[in-house]
């Protein structure tokens, strides 16, 4: 939990404290912190600022750091952005400071379409002194060898764009990159939304990531994560809903067991969801997923295996306020020889339109050809639903717009009399008076007039 205050001090001094509580267990690498500090705006753009953190817990327990940081953020135009930044950090194993300098320009091609160009470099390589002793260049640390890694300097160079001139299609782009004295990296990403039609919605997003490390440039494989998903609601009928994804994982040697030797991984998953609601009284949902995955070990041996997973549940509102649900569930490892189900009856109560609770009770039982063979168990359990709805002051919340009074006025019907054509104002007249909802405003001649023909609105 973060908490952040800041006060100002004139127009140009501000004090700042910043409180990091970690709610869980004791934490090594996340401690509690504090940070209190003081800020100088001394130029459009440019503030320097002054700060020192305390620790509380972890492997830096009872310690703190002093910083003394220049900070830029200066608009060179409407569309270039000048940033930088200078630390000089004192803690107990002595001084060190690093720096970084960037430049970030938007060219707006054309209305909807726009490209992001951006350059980004770090000098002063961190390889100072600590408490164990001078931290080195190395491709790996074991256990609590850790404390010897450091940072090289290098420069980042970033391409992107943006496409928003549609209304059926969005889309964004970035290949970023890195040259570094640890080794070349690129990494490139691109996401699109489209709708197909106005029930049919595609979205796409693929990463790539090259993979480099001090001392062993070209040795580590490259990554791969694409996704694609395919959802249906049409906005004239919200009974039924579905989605399907699509995700293909490529990891190239993601558990180094040895310089250049590891394991990489393949997997492909497909899931599907559909809810269906006939009425405000029921309510049915399912979900199948399947994975595929294959595991390589250095080279020499590899393995595949295919998992599937369903779940059907039927809820049903027998008052405004209570409801009955019933669930099964199937998990399938057919290489493995696994299978398990799972059955559950819950009674839910709501506490609120969008709070639930509910206590129901569960069965299962397992088939392991490995372990004990055939089981079961069962018990009891509760819980909450909480149904986020209507965030930030009811956004996208649409007031319906009323409909339209017809006009049965007096005044109404007299200005009918003058718009109206000749023929409507001859049916009027041949109407009986007694039908007559509204008292007469004009004397009516007993002898109807001549036939005419129907003459324009435009005329009148």
């Amino acid at each position: 939990m973060v908490t952040k205050l800041r006060v100002p001090i004139g127009e140009k001094f501000a004090f700042r404290g910043q409180n990091e509580l970690n709610l869980g267990s004791s934490d090594e690498l996340y401690p509690n912190r504090t940070t209190l500090g003081l800020e100088w705006a001394a130029y459009p753009g440019v503030k320097l600022r002054l700060a020192h953190q305390f620790f509380d817990g972890g492997i830096l327990n009872s310690s703190a750091i002093t910083s003394l940081d220049t900070i830029t953020d200066y608009a060179l135009g409407e569309n270039t952005d000048l940033t930088s930044r200078y630390s000089i950090l004192g803690t107990r194993n002595g001084m060190s400071s690093y720096g970084s300098v960037g430049l970030n320009h938007r060219w707006k091609v054309s209305p909807g379409f726009r490209i992001n160009l951006g350059y980004e470099r770090i000098f002063d390589d961190l390889f100072g002194r600590t408490g164990a002793g001078s931290r080195f260049e190395t491709p790996y640390a074991v256990g609590q060898t850790a404390s010897v890694l450091g940072l090289s300097e290098g420069s980042t160079y970033s391409v992107g764009f943006d496409y928003t001139g549609s209304k059926t299609f969005k889309g964004s782009g970035r290949i970023e990159y890195r040259d570094a004295k640890a080794g070349d990296v690129l990494f490139s990403t691109f996401s699109g939304l489209g709708k197909l039609s106005d029930s049919f919605s595609l979205l796409g997003r693929v990463e790539f990531s090259g993979a480099s490390n001090q001392e062993l440039i070209g040795r580590l494989g490259d990554t791969f994560n694409g996704r694609l998903g395919l959802a249906y609601r049409n906005p004239l009928d919200d009974r039924f809903n579905g989605l399907l994804r699509l995700e293909h994982r490529v990891n190239g040697d993601n558990t180094p067991n040895d310089i250049g030797t590891g394991s990489e991984s393949r997997d492909t998953v497909l899931s599907s969801e559909l809810i269906y609601a006939p009425n405000w009284r029921w309510e049915f949902y399912g979900k199948y997923a399947a994975r595929w995955a294959e595991t390589e070990l250095d080279g020499g041996f590899s393995n595949d295996s295919f998992i599937s997973l369903a779940q059907l549940r039927a809820l049903y509102r027998f008052d405004y306020r209570w409801d009955v649900a019933a669930e099964t569930r199937w998990i399938n490892q057919s290489s493995a020889d696994f299978s398990e189900w799972g059955l559950a009856a819950e009674l839910g109560y709501y506490l609120s339109p969008d709070l639930r609770a509910y206590l129901g009770y569960s069965f299962g039982s397992v088939d392991d050809r490995d372990f004990s063979g055939y089981r079961s168990e069962g018990g009891v359990y509760g819980g909450l639903n909480l149904k986020v709805n209507r965030l930030f002051n009811d956004f996208g919340v649409q007031t319906p717009v009323p409909k339209p009074v017809e006009a049965t006025s007096a005044a109404a019907k007299q200005e009918n009399f003058y718009t109206a054509p000749i023929e409507s104002v001859e049916e009027e007249e041949a109407a009986p008076a007694a039908e007559a909802s509204e008292p007469v405003l004009f004397e009516q001649d007993p002898t109807p007039p001549k036939k005419q023909e129907e003459i324009p609105r435009a005329l009148f």
